[in-house]
Parts: structure tokens; sequence; C-alpha cells
């Protein structure tokens, strides 16, 4: 064998050499394989700083060769197996070049070059190719790149859901321009082609435009993507809108124009280029869902609509507009309501030339979308005019209108709807009024009655700072006294007494009360204290007087005056109720002298009328003795002629009853006689059968007991069965012993015992006998 060997080996060097070139010159890849080469030697150095060498050029080469058995010259090139690049459906490949030339200052990615999207990695870098991160992207698919000129890394394709809206920023591109915060839009194929974006001017920074619900595949190195939900305004509500770019808002005001185009928003684009202005937006986003750049417009708040009950009105404040010019006005010029849709229509209201400020028109019951950086609403209670009043208006607001009235009214009475106070008052009801811009005082239409009282007020509390007047009398007495007093105010004269007075209150407490006391005051000086009692009428009726004459200038009726009670010093009223009380015996004396006169009288009348029944009674008793006399001659005339028809009758029904008695005595005898056989042949058997049986008892008995002794028991138990008392409660009786003796022997005597005690049920004692002794008596004694 070695001789072998060594005769072979020189053949067995040169295969093992054969073999080690041919390894060296093959190389093969598999279908989901690619090659790298790197070549050794021979060949020209790499330029312009690459690490990755072009065909000739010593290093690691940038070609890659495909599935398949390719040659080499041996020994110079080395050959390294790679697995295709796989990016998945939902993915994309972001590159980056790892050599090539460097890109130019202020360029943070890399032109793009034709390149078989990255797999010819020689006309990459003969095309000028420059290192760093690439603009285009891998879409799904299996690629062969140099992994030593390029790096993939595989990431997920942006997804925007349904209720989702994608906002953009590019960290690449154009500046902004100047003032700005947004970029401008370009054609980019919704951000997928990077290179077309910075290709079209595309600008670094937040973009205008968002992506719609979709998958895109866009270089996430370029452009940051941010998947924010859609605006949703629920039902009865309004969203705030402020923008964070646009044109400057005007001087002095505080929100930006209306602007068209932009499509609740959406339409970022239009918004800047139609003229936008950034800040608080004077329209608002009505219920629904949006698709907004929530960058470039910022949802500041979503407030419910402005409700106003069924019972108020909502008095309304602009805070955007013209102002108030004129010094005299309180209030915005009115427009109508129809303009602006209820102040809804923000720029409706501005194109108008509506006033900021307060504003006349009321809105009344309803829901209201009105942006709230537009306008405030006050909700306020409508005015209510009960029943028996009406309501003077005095209106601050309006034209100037002329006086309707005559000289006796102090103020200006104009016509409704001018400034001033309103000629004709409202009547009961609830009444829409804006209570900023007007004044209602409520006066009464129906009669007032005013209690000067200390403890008395009446339901409406007018009166309630009335009181007892005080009054000083011509004797020199301090008398209180509360007075009454009924007064009406017509309902067309109620403005004139607004205008005189000011209200119902300044009525009672400017004119009345002083009225009312300085009267009573003065007529008191005149009078004695206790003449107010007897000149009380005469009193009413001057007061009644000057009150009309005082009220009749200002418009008011007194219907009446009354003086309620006088309170008159204890020491006053002492003396009086004496005099009184004694007065009031002296009548009461007499009085009973009276009754006691008329009551002998009554006593008299009374025993003549209590003698009146008697005579009555022995009036009318012999009427009906002789009444009675005739009834009973009547009564017996009417008994025989009833005895004779009774008698009648009873004849001929005793023969129809003997007639039908008799057949029925023949029928029930034949029945009776039928039963009677059957019954007794019935009976007879029983009594035969009893008596067989009874024999046979006795015959039995008889043969048991012998004759003499069931005799005695049969005598015996008919003597108990009668409850004949034939035993005594004690017996006593004798007999010897002795056998012998002549007397009842033993056995005797003890069946008599026996006898006894089962037919009395009680115990029967046998007195013992001595020998020789004579007989002592046996002794029955009872108990139960």
């Amino acid at each position: 064998m070695f001789e072998l060997i060594l005769a072979n080996g020189l053949l067995l060097f040169l295969l093992s050499i054969i073999a080690t070139v041919v390894y060296q010159s093959v190389g093969i890849a598999r279908g989901d394989q690619f090659l790298t080469v790197e070549r050794r030697w021979f060949g020209k150095a790499m330029g312009d700083g690459r690490t990755v060498a072009l065909k000739g050029e010593v290093g690691q080469q940038a070609r890659t060769l495909g599935p398949g058995v390719h040659f080499f010259v041996p020994f110079i090139y080395k050959v390294e197996k790679h697995r295709f690049f796989t990016i998945g459906e939902s993915q994309i490949g972001i590159v980056q070049a790892i050599t090539g030339l460097p890109i130019p200052p202020g360029q943070f990615f890399a032109r793009t070059v034709d390149c078989n999207i990255f797999q010819d990695g020689e006309a990459f870098l003969q095309n000028g190719g420059e290192k760093g991160p690439q603009l285009s992207i891998l879409p799904p698919g299996e690629y062969q790149i140099n992994p030593h000129l390029f790096t993939v890394k595989v990431e997920d394709a942006v997804l925007i859901d349904e209720n989702q809206v994608g906002l953009v920023e590019a960290v690449a591109g154009q500046p902004c321009v100047v003032g700005r915060i947004f970029a401008d839009p370009v054609e980019c194929d919704a951000f997928q082609d990077a290179d077309a974006f910075l290709r079209n001017g595309g600008q670094k920074g937040p973009q205008v435009r968002v992506l719609p619900p979709g998958n895109y595949r866009i270089n996430t190195a370029l452009f940051k993507v941010d998947a924010r939900p859609v605006t949703v305004v629920p039902n009865g509500h309004i969203g705030l809108i402020t923008a964070m770019d646009g044109a400057r808002i005007m001087e002095g005001s505080l929100l930006s124009r209306k602007i068209e185009g932009h499509s609740n928003f959406e339409n970022g684009h239009a918004f800047i280029t139609n003229g936008g202005q950034k800040g608080h937006q004077l329209d608002v986003l009505m219920p629904g869902t949006y698709r907004i750049n929530t960058m470039l417009f910022v949802i500041k708040a979503v407030v419910p609509w402005t409700s106003i009950s069924a019972d108020s009105v909502g008095i309304v404040t602009v805070l955007e507009g013209r102002p108030i010019m004129k010094a005299r006005e309180i209030a915005a010029e009115e427009l109508g309501l129809d303009v602006h849709n209820n102040f809804q229509n923000a720029a409706a209201f501005l194109a108008a030339g509506g006033q900021k400020g307060l504003q006349i028109p009321v809105l009344r019951s309803g829901n209201y979308a009105i942006n709230p950086w537009f306008a405030t609403i006050d909700q306020v209670p409508m005015v209510e005019v009960k029943i028996g009043e009406c309501g003077v208006v005095t209106s601050f607001v309006g034209e100037d209108g002329e006086d309707t009235t005559d000289s006796n009214v102090n103020a200006k009475i104009v016509s409704n709807g001018l400034r001033g106070i309103w000629a004709e008052p409202l009547g009961p009801g609830k009444h829409p009024m804006n209570t900023k811009v007007c004044k209602v005082d409520k006066v009464p239409t129906t009669q007032i009655l005013l209690n000067w009282a200390d403890s008395q007020n009446s339901a409406h509390k007018l009166d309630s700072e009335l009181k007892t007047i005080t009054l000083r009398t011509a004797d020199a007495f301090n008398v209180s006294m509360d007075v009454s007093v009924i007064i009406h105010i017509a309902m067309a004269d109620a403005p004139k007494v607004v205008a005189n007075l000011g209200s119902v209150d300044n009525m009672i407490s400017q004119v009345l009360e002083p009225a009312i006391s300085s009267h009573f005051r003065n007529s008191a000086q005149s009078v004695k204290a206790l003449d107010l009692y007897t000149k009380r009428a005469e009193l009413q009726s001057h007061a009644k007087e000057h009150l009309q004459s005082v009220l009749r200038v200002h418009h008011i009726e007194s219907k009446d005056t009354m003086i309620a009670d006088v309170v008159l010093p204890s020491e006053l009223t002492r003396t009086v109720t004496d005099r009184q009380i004694a007065e009031q015996e002296r009548i009461t004396f007499a009085t009973q002298r009276q009754a006691q006169d008329e009551r002998k009288m009554l006593e008299n009348a009374t025993a003549q009328a209590n003698m009146q029944p008697k005579v009555v009674e022995s009036e009318r008793g012999v009427e009906i003795a002789k009444n009675l006399a005739n009834a009973e001659i009547e009564r017996s005339m009417g008994d025989s002629r009833a005895i004779e028809l009774r008698a009648e009758g009873t004849s001929k029904a005793t023969k129809v009853t003997a007639g039908a008695q008799a057949e029925a005595t023949r029928v029930n005898a034949l029945a009776d006689a039928e039963a009677i056989e059957k019954k007794g042949l019935a009976e007879a058997l029983v009594i035969l059968e009893q008596g067989k049986s009874t024999a046979e008892s006795y015959k039995l008995q008889v043969n048991a007991m012998g004759n003499e002794i069931f005799g005695q028991i049969q005598v015996v138990e008919k003597i108990a069965s009668n409850k004949l008392k034939l035993i005594p409660d004690v017996y006593i009786g004798g007999g010897s012993s002795t056998p012998g003796s002549g007397g009842n022997d033993s056995q005797g005597s003890l069946m008599s015992i026996a006898l006894l005690q089962y037919l009395t049920g009680r115990k029967v004692f046998s007195a013992p006998v001595e020998p020789g002794a004579p007989a002592s008596p046996g002794a029955i004694t009872g108990a139960k």
C-alpha cells in the first residue's frame, strides 16, 4: 500500500491542486441567494475615497451575481453568499448608501440616481450616487442588494385608519416662507415620492396637507407621520377653532375674518391661500366628523349650544364689530334677527355693519349655535305681568319721540318703541323684554287697600312700611288710630303715575303717607278724645275728600278712607266703661222686672190651656160612644150574614171531603192490609229464628249450670233489669260454718256472697264464727 501511495503520490498531489483551483474558480448560488465578489490581487486602486470597488479595481466589488454557477480566476476573487432582501406586503425598505459621493452641504438626503432600485451597485457609483440616506424606498418584493454598499431597514408602511387623519412633517426641504409655520403643498403623490417632493420645492416643517385613510409607502426617514383621531363634534355642540398659521388679524379685531373655500377647515391650503388669518376663528364647526389638520387648526373647545328655556329670553352682547360711537347710546344699532340668523352667522352680522356691545333684540326659546368668542348670552326670565296689574315700560334706547302728554306730567311719555316712557302699558301675560335696555314697573290696576296699622299688612306688601297714626287731641290725650285707604290706578293713567312719581312705592311714601298722617293729626287738634267716637263718620268723610283732591293731581283715584280702630288712653276709657256698665245694669233691672210680670201672665194662660184637653176629651167621648154603638150594630149584622155563608160553604166542602176521604180510606186500607201481611210474615220469621236461637242458648246454659241455678240467675237478672231494690244496703246474716250444724254449708255461703257481689257490684264481708260461738251475722257493705 505504501509503495502504491509513493508510486501515485504525484498524481494525488496534482489532483488536489486541480480540485483547489476548481473550488476557487467556481461560485454557485441557489434560487434565493446571490453572490458578492471581492478582488484581492491584480487590479487598480479605488478612487474618490470609496470603500466599494468598480470593475477592474481591487477591493469589495459593487456588482453582485445572481443565482447560478459562476467561474472566477482562481485565488484572485473571494465569493460570499447572501440571501435576497425580502420586503413584506405592508412594509417598505429604507436604504442608506455606505459609500459614494458626499452629500452637498445643506442637504440631508442623497440625490436619486438610476441604479435599478439599488440592485446595480456599479451603476449607483458610476452615476454619481451619494452616500447617506436615500430618498427612494424599496416597495414589497425580493431584492439583490449588495450589503457592502447599502444597508436596508425594513419598516411598516404608514396605515391611516378610517377614524384617523395623518399629519405629516418633513425633516428636509426648502425653508418655509418668512412668517409662515406650515409648508406649502407640492405634488409628491401624497408624500410617497420623496424625490418629487424635494425636486418640486417641498418645504421642511409641518405640512398643510393631511393623509386621508389608507396605506402609504412613505419614506419615514424624510417624513414623520402622526396618525391622530379625526375631529368629532357631538350633537348639540359646536367646535371653536384657532388657526396657528395664516395672515395677521386686523388691528382692533378679536376674531379672524371669514374665509370661503376651506371646507370646514379640512382644506388648510385653501384657508391660507384665500387669506385666512391666524388666531380665533369666526366660523365654528357644527356637529359632525372632520379630517382636520389639528396642528394647523387647534380645536380649542367643544361647547354646547346656547339653550334658551320657554319662559326666558337671551340678552346678547356682541364682542366683535364696529364700536358704538354715539355718547347717548347704551346699545348697538338694531339689526333684524333674520340678517344674521339670530347671531349664529357672525360673518353676516359683521358684513351688515353690526356693532359690538349690548344688542337690543333678544333670543326667544330654542337652541342656538353661537360662537361664544363672538357673543355672550345672558338668560333672564321674561317679564311677567300678573292679572290685576300692568307693566309700564321705560325704554333707554330708540329714537326720540314727541311727548304725548300735557304739562301735568313731569316726564316724557312717547309712543311704544321709542326712547322714554311708553304710552301703552304691558297687559297681563309674559313679555320678551330686554331688561338691560328698558325698565318695567308693575302698577296694580285693581283697587289697592292700604293699612296704616302696626300689626296688619295686605298681601301686596305695599303698606309694609305704614304704621299706626298717633294723634294729639284738643284735651291733650294721645290717641292711636288705624286707618285704611282704598285707591285705584286706571291702566291708561299708569304711565302718568310712573312719570310723576317713579313707582307705586314712591307714590305711597311721598304722597299718600304724608297726606293721611298730616290730615288726621290736624283734625285731631280741634277734637276731644271721646269725640273721636261720636265724630268718626265726619272725620272719615273729610279725610276722603282731602285725599281725593290730593291724589287727583297725580292721576290716582281715591275710592274710600276708613278709620279702622281708635285706641284711647286707659284712664279715659276706664271712666267711660264704668258709666256704661252702670247704665247697662239699670236697663237690666228694668228688663228683669218686666220679665217677671210677663211670666205671671204666662202661667195663668198655661193653667187654662192645661184644662182644655179634658174638656175636649169629654166632648169627644160622647161622640165616640155613639159611633161605637153604631159600629157594633153593623158588625152584628155582618157576622150573621157571614155565618150563613160560611155554613153553606162548609156543607158543600164536607160533602166533597167525605167522598174523597172514603175513597182514600178504602185505598189506604187495602195497602195497609197488604203491608201488615208482609210485615207479619217477616216478623214471624224473625221471631221464630230468635226463639230457636234463644231455646238453643237456654238449653246449653241449663246443661252447664243445672236447672236450679239457671232458674235463680234468670230471676235475679229480671229483678236487676227492672231496677227493683230487693237487697238492703247492709245485710247481716248468720250461720254455722261447722259441718253438719244444720245451717248453710261453706260452699253455699260462698256462692251466695259471690252472687250478691255480682248483682250489686259491692263487696260482701262474712264475719267468721268461732267454734262453739253463736252464729255471727254476715255484713254487706258497698264500695264501688
